[in-house]
């Protein structure tokens, strides 16, 4: 079975009749079968059916050659940027609307939800409910505003991630870069990303968190970003520092193994280099179906990887199903 676990799904009539907060919901248009979602940090432009028909979906995840899809909320759509009521309305609405897609379609379908990280306790509330409505992860981003995820803060809801035994599907978020630039809408996505959950996943494991909560279970999009390159670094850096061996006992590469890497490099050779660095085991396809810069062949490139026995069947959906406890 191959098991894809970053895609983005848009319950357009949820977002188009949220009961309340009418006035705060994302501009949606959809004209001629094509779908454009505006909310306050970016936009979604000319998607196909595919993004908000599960039927469409399904067909292409038969041309992706891809069993089982995890869909979840676009990080468009994540509400960081709202009141708490505000995101926790939209929350509610995205993680039901999910949810109704994956007990329609369940061979085919788990699902991913979305938290008001902004209130804790709120985050944590709806987690439970996701949870008990038989979502499988969360997604999140890569920090709240101008709050890192090792903000001491964030450790309710990291706690209460952890007791729920539900996988944290990372993605960053954008804004923040000057739109006046011509070269951001492109560097946006390929290098703040990027950037961006590298700077996050580093912070977190320099802050002890991976031994503070040591099942907590992450899934990095984008290949974990430059951490694949850059760890080598962290740990020289690691090994000149004596207040860093006095907050986590071991080199910060060793604390890969605890987290879950999507396949999204769009090279060949980028993902056998993160696989020889992460391990077989802690690689997952992804495609970031249906964005326009994710990676629709990525079957097709694990195919060409060179490796060991067993090690294929492992990345294609056997360390996607530990992820997602099926």
């Amino acid at each position: 079975m191959i098991i894809d676990l970053h895609s983005h799904f848009f319950p357009v009539e949820a977002l188009q009749n949220p009961g309340k907060f009418l006035d705060r919901a994302p501009r949606i248009v959809l004209d001629k079968g094509k779908l454009s979602v505006t909310s306050q940090i970016g936009m979604r432009a000319g998607l196909g059916a595919g993004a908000y028909d599960p039927a469409a979906r399904i067909k292409a995840l038969d041309e992706m050659n891809i069993d089982v899809q995890a869909i979840s909320p676009s990080p468009i759509l994540l509400f960081y940027w709202e009141e708490p009521a505000v995101a926790a309305h939209f929350s509610r609405k995205q993680n039901e609307a999910i949810y109704q897609v994956v007990d329609k379609f369940p061979d085919r379908f788990v699902g991913f939800g979305s938290v008001p990280l902004q209130n804790v306790a709120d985050a944590v509330t709806i987690a439970e409910e996701a949870k008990n409505m038989g979502l499988k992860g969360l997604e999140i981003g890569d920090a709240v505003g101008d709050k890192p995820l090792d903000d001491s803060s964030f450790e309710p809801f990291f706690e209460a991630a952890q007791k729920l035994d539900m996988l944290l599907f990372v993605h960053p978020l954008e804004g923040g870069v000057d739109a006046d630039d011509p070269l951001m809408p492109v560097l946006g996505n390929v290098l703040q990303f990027t950037f961006r959950t590298t700077l996050m996943i580093e912070r977190m494991i320099l802050k002890g968190m991976f031994e503070k909560y040591p099942n907590l279970r992450l899934c990095l999009s984008h290949g974990g970003g430059l951490l694949a390159f850059n760890i080598w670094r962290l740990d020289h850096s690691y090994s000149l520092r004596a207040d860093l061996k006095k907050v986590i006992p071991d080199k910060p590469s060793e604390y890969l193994k605890k987290l879950y890497f999507d396949s999204i490099v769009h090279s060949v050779a980028a993902l056998q280099f993160l696989v020889q660095v992460v391990g077989a085991d802690r690689v997952v396809v992804g495609t970031d179906y249906p964005m326009a810069m994710g990676d629709f062949e990525s079957v097709s490139k694990v195919k060409q990887l060179d490796l060991a026995d067993g090690e294929r069947e492992k990345i294609l959906g056997g360390n996607a199903a530990r992820a997602l406890n099926l």
